[in-house]
């Protein structure tokens, strides 16, 4: 329990500083990636800290009120789990197509430079063309900056910037995929190990119920003699079958008054 309170949150932060990277890299090199997908990705790890850290005092409140509570308020403990599973399904479906086909990548880098250049945005295409040591996108001359010239200006460059700057992009993808599937695989674990645990006391409890002699009063609900009383019963309580001793010390015979059955006839009595 107490590596597991250690291993989660560090895990967890490790989990954010990669999505932090993939944003960070996504915005310098202008990705065709989603910037509220890259956001997510960074919450998303806190949520399942969050999740981690109130769900079991969310279930045992709720489990203490389920009597008088709605079958909405039961429900809710699972409500957070749930979300983050969904989101979670949400945004590596997301990531996922961002390393699954080229053509579709390629297409989004193409649209992604053409408004660059269309924007004259100079300094972010430099700063891919840095990045790659590359000029242009599918050749030396294609749409270079500063206004093709990138080749004149840096003549050591003999590449275009399409192949690595796609590779890349599949790379942070994958980053971003590989984050939110590594949470969904922690917030599972601590599911499955809360439901172990539950699942331990519940059989302890079962056990010591199974264990504990019964009571007094059930002892005497089913008729059976109680060693430690000086009454003595017998028998289920079914059809008359109970017998009370009663004026009688300890196991000593039951006296009664009996007729003596000499001389005459009658209600003589000895």
């Amino acid at each position: 329990m107490a590596n597991l309170a250690i291993a989660f949150p560090f895990v967890l932060l490790v989990l954010a500083a990669v999505a932090i990277y993939v944003q960070v890299t996504s915005s310098n090199l202008s990705f065709p990636i989603s910037t509220g997908t890259t956001a997510l990705t960074i919450i998303l790890p806190f949520i399942a800290a969050a999740n981690i850290l109130y769900t079991p005092q969310l279930r045992r409140l709720f489990h203490q009120r389920a009597a008088s509570s709605s079958t909405l308020l039961r429900f809710l403990p699972v409500a957070p789990p749930v979300l983050q599973a969904i989101l979670t399904v949400v945004l590596a479906t997301l990531a996922a197509e961002g390393f699954s086909s080229g053509q579709v990548i390629e297409c989004g880098l193409e649209r992604n430079w053409q408004s660059l250049w269309s924007a004259h945005d100079d300094r972010a295409i430099q700063r891919i063309q840095d990045t790659f040591n590359c000029c242009g996108l599918r050749s030396m001359v294609d749409r270079s900056s500063p206004r093709g010239m990138c080749h004149d200006l840096h003549g050591d460059r003999g590449s275009s910037c399409l192949v690595p700057w796609r590779a890349t992009m599949q790379r942070s993808a994958g980053f971003e995929f590989g984050v939110v599937v590594a949470v969904g695989i922690v917030q599972l674990i601590h599911l499955v190990f809360i439901g172990l645990r539950n699942s331990g006391s519940t059989s302890r409890a079962g056990y010591r119920g199974f264990v504990v002699p019964e009571t007094h009063e059930s002892l005497l609900e089913n008729g059976v003699v109680d060693e430690n009383d000086g009454g003595q019963i017998e028998g289920n309580g079914e059809n008359g079958g109970n017998r009370s001793n009663h004026g009688t010390t300890g196991d000593g015979a039951n006296h009664r008054l009996e007729p003596s059955g000499l001389g005459e006839e009658g209600n003589n009595w000895r």
